[in-house]
């Protein structure tokens, strides 16, 4: 019997948590998408693989879906308007990166903001959909009207209390 070390054992929590949230997630992209891009998912879609049952990671490879998200976002300097079409790598993960730099203007808070090879080369799905949730959020709450949906839980507004340290403890 092989013990497991801890990187193991993060790396399937974070991937138990990745196969649950994933089907929300491909649903919050549907529902906010496919009004403004019907045929969009359709071309993910092969007869043997209809979108729904793709990976999300393979679904969200080439950057397309998350530029197509990030240009229904109203910003001045909307970097997912450079989006280009293409199967070549380099390009792909430029589509990426025009997506990640939308999160950044929009202050999705960095530490929940995934680096290109936790999507292009599958590092850490989990990561992506942190990511997704945070930008769900944040234009929720900018903009209701085209992203009338969230996904994932719900941002806690409200700052816990901390207790009054006793007096023997006070200086």
């Amino acid at each position: 019997m092989t013990s497991k070390n801890l990187d193991d054992e993060i790396t399937d929590s974070r991937l138990a948590r990745y196969n649950a949230i994933q089907p929300d997630i491909k649903h919050y992209l549907s529902a906010i998408l496919t009004p403004h891009y019907p045929t969009l998912f359709q071309r993910h879609s092969t007869p043997g693989h209809p979108y729904d049952s793709l990976n999300l990671i393979d679904l969200l490879h080439d950057g397309e879906i998350l530029c197509r998200l990030g240009q229904l976002v109203s910003h001045p300097q909307n970097p997912t308007a450079k989006f280009k079409s293409s199967s070549m790598a380099f390009i792909q993960m430029e589509n990426i990166s025009w997506f990640l730099q939308l999160c950044q203007l929009l202050h999705v808070p960095h530490d929940e903001i995934f680096q290109t090879t936790d999507l292009f080369e599958g590092k850490d799905p989990y990561q992506v959909c942190v990511t997704l949730m945070s930008f769900s959020r944040i234009v929720h709450r900018l903009q209701g009207d085209v992203f009338s949906e969230v996904v994932g839980p719900k941002q806690v507004r409200v700052k816990p209390t901390i207790p009054n340290k006793p007096r023997s403890l006070r200086q």
